[in-house]
């Protein structure tokens, strides 16, 4: 998960420029004590303590956090087969094709996320395989493709899609142009209460969630990135590159954010789209493409056949650590994410019926994420199988970037290829952060209506201020910390998501029966 995007029904000129400070101002506390936490004590001693966090979420919560994502995916199943599924989401004709508008969510998932765990989240399934079996066993390869496609498939986009549900019925039903998660609250609090303390306080507790998640998307890329400069370039990794790195993408984003270079912007996003799915289109045909397909076929059966095991999976007795480290955190990563995610699924989803967009959302997602998977998936496993790269031995001396691009470095033209990776991989982050900041400058500004830009020095702000946090992270080193900011930033998320749905089920007897649920 990486994508973060916003659409906004129209621009104006007009823009606020005060800031929300019940909103502001708390995140921006828990930042800065969190940086001076971190850069007080030494990276050996917050790793350790940020452990200790990760192992006490995961453990008390985990079996509540993989319910809460099965009762999710139930309630997907509801609105395809329930009394809602012919309703539709407005009055109004859609805003674009159906082919449109399944494409816009089948590319929204093409960033470097699916390139990275693509390319390496099998191995350690392989390495640490799940229900007690025996590492670098057969079984252990059948199970390692599975699991990938589990987390990056139906059951995680079930989450977006049906808080994507929940704002396309505010939108477009309700006709409220939500920025912010309070204002989903209405039903159940009342407006007073959500214009009041109640609502400042889930808008801030919803940033900092926010601002883990964003936080855990450079963290677990940025190893990738900067393996490919130290390939490419010669350099050598150290924190003066992870920093240069980092700041390079706030900076130049800043610079575009100050000057309103927005069609720049959009570029960048459409060509980081076409250039993905060249990537796989020419790794697929020039690849071992017999194997890629095996492969993925394989495991998409192995997937099907144990998919109740594999979403209420806690692992109490053999104690492998698997659902912990994997499936709750992607979870919890996604349900950091969930909210903007909806908000840019339900703003694309006009004029649809309920049935059209549960099924075609759930279908476009998982189609976007398992298409990268099938390709960098069965390329590095087929890489692995013939002994061509040795990916044990990199991760152990290297980390997990190391072996990411050791794996690329075997792709048909890998020169050119690195080159083409690396740009592509700077772009998708770039994109990244615009979408992250523009959500935080939207939340933390007063009274900003969907129709208004934030003010431009607080896009900025953002932008430097998810830098610093990703520099903590690399000071911090390896991929367990970014994973940690997550499962705090779920823990406030979870809560608010809760919160969310309630006040949507509440509100739902209220959906209008009298209009035609046909439009020509």
């Amino acid at each position: 998960m990486e994508e973060i995007k916003i659409s906004t029904s129209s621009t104006s000129i007009k823009q606020k420029q005060k800031m929300e400070p019940w909103v502001f101002f708390p995140p921006l506390l828990f930042v800065v004590a969190f940086i001076i936490w971190v850069f007080k004590n030494s990276p050996a001693v917050v790793a350790k303590q940020l452990a200790v966090a990760y192992s006490f979420v995961t453990d008390k919560f985990g079996g509540i956090l993989e319910l809460y994502v099965v009762v999710l995916f139930i309630l997907c199943l509801y609105f395809i087969f329930g009394p809602q599924a012919n309703k539709r989401l407005g009055d109004e004709k859609p805003d674009f094709s159906t082919m449109s508008w399944l494409g816009m969510i089948f590319t929204s998932f093409a960033g470097l996320g699916v390139l990275t765990w693509g390319s390496i989240e099998f191995f350690y399934y392989i390495q640490t395989p799940p229900f007690g079996i025996k590492p670098f066993s057969t079984a252990a390869y059948s199970w390692s493709m599975a699991y990938p496609l589990f987390h990056w498939g139906f059951t995680a986009w079930a989450m977006n899609t049906i808080f994507g549900l929940v704002f396309a019925y505010l939108f477009f039903v309700k006709k409220k142009d939500v920025i912010r998660p309070s204002t989903a609250c209405e039903p159940l609090f009342g407006e007073r209460l959500v214009k009041r303390w109640l609502g400042k306080l889930i808008d801030a507790l919803f940033v900092i969630g926010f601002v883990c998640g964003v936080t855990t998307c450079i963290g677990v890329n940025l190893p990738t990135i900067i393996a490919l400069v130290t390939k490419i370039f010669g350099l050598q990794d150290n924190l003066r590159l992870d920093t240069g790195v980092i700041l390079s993408w706030s900076f130049l984003m800043a610079i575009l954010l100050y000057t309103g270079l927005k069609k720049g912007i959009r570029y960048l996003s459409d060509f980081r789209v076409y250039f993905g799915f060249g990537i796989l289109a020419f790794i697929f045909v020039f690849g071992p493409t017999a194997s890629i397909l095996n492969t993925f076929t394989d495991s998409l059966g192995k997937l099907m056949g144990n998919f109740v095991r594999m979403s209420m999976y806690t692992d109490p007795y053999y104690k492998t650590g698997v659902p912990q480290s994997w499936t709750i955190f992607y979870w919890a990563w996604y349900l950091a994410l969930v909210i903007q995610c909806g908000i840019f699924m339900g703003r694309i989803s006009k004029g649809r019926t309920v049935r059209e967009y549960v099924i075609g959302s759930l279908a476009a997602a998982t189609a976007g994420s398992w298409i990268f998977f099938a390709v960098f998936s069965g390329f590095s496993m087929h890489v692995l199988q013939q002994g061509i790269v040795p990916i044990a031995d990199i991760m152990a001396k290297g980390g997990q970037g190391a072996a990411i691009v050791a794996i690329w470095d075997k792709l048909p033209l890998a020169g050119i290829m690195l080159v083409i990776l690396l740009i592509y991989g700077f772009i998708a982050m770039q994109t990244l952060l615009n979408g992250a900041t523009y959500t935080l400058s939207m939340v933390t500004t007063q009274e900003l209506s969907g129709e208004e830009e934030p003010p431009k020095w607080n896009r900025i702000f953002w932008s430097i201020t998810l830098g610093v946090i990703a520099v903590a992270m690399a000071y911090i080193g390896g991929i367990r910390p970014s994973q940690t900011m997550t499962i705090i930033g779920a823990v406030p998320m979870f809560v608010i998501t809760v919160l969310i749905l309630v006040a949507f089920f509440k509100d739902l007897k209220n959906w209008p029966t009298s209009k035609s649920e046909d439009i020509s």
